[in-house]
């Protein structure tokens, strides 16, 4: 009788409820911040990303540059984006010549680089204005995710050193010289 009494008077009791509700909601507020951080982070790392690679790639596709390779193309990309530590040992151009004739592409799951491997068929030199050519060129940076945890809150794909990749393409036609 005495334990019954004990279960009851436990059960009444209003102590601690204020635990409870904070122990569930606080690791999903956090992980809603967590989320939001590296998305926003993300987002800045792409767009600088994207805007250094439209850079290059107007003064690629006027022929601003003399004897391009995808070395100088990766170092000039570098030079223009913020945001991304170790840009030029984490970054990787891949540029193909597209056959009018199939417009045959890249599958899109074909990754443009990792950390540890190479481009997949890379080009590295580049004739510029040969006209009429078609071009696509893919620039690939591998940067580390902000939280290692992220990968719970954000639906990306981590590497195993904590890392995602961002990628930038872009097909242009060189202009005659």
């Amino acid at each position: 009788m005495r334990m019954s009494s004990m279960i009851r008077r436990f059960a009444r009791r209003e102590d601690g409820t204020a635990t409870v509700e904070f122990v569930i909601l606080v690791p999903l507020l956090f992980a809603i911040f967590i989320a939001t951080l590296e998305t926003g982070l993300m987002m800045s790392r792409w767009s600088s990303i994207d805007r250094a690679a439209d850079m290059v790639i107007r003064s690629l596709r006027l022929g601003q540059y003399q004897n391009p390779n995808a070395e100088m193309l990766r170092s000039e990309v570098c030079d223009r984006v913020f945001l991304v530590e170790n840009c030029f040992e984490n970054t990787a151009v891949d540029i193909r010549e597209i056959d009018r004739a199939t417009f045959v592409m890249p599958d899109e799951d074909e990754p443009c680089v990792t950390r540890d491997d190479e481009v997949i068929q890379p080009v590295t030199t580049i004739v510029p204005g040969q006209q009429n050519d078609l071009m696509l060129i893919r620039i690939c940076v591998t940067v580390d995710a902000m939280f290692p945890t992220s990968k719970f809150a954000v639906p990306i794909d981590l590497d195993e050193q904590g890392g995602y990749a961002l990628s930038v393409a872009s097909v242009y036609v060189n202009e005659p010289s």
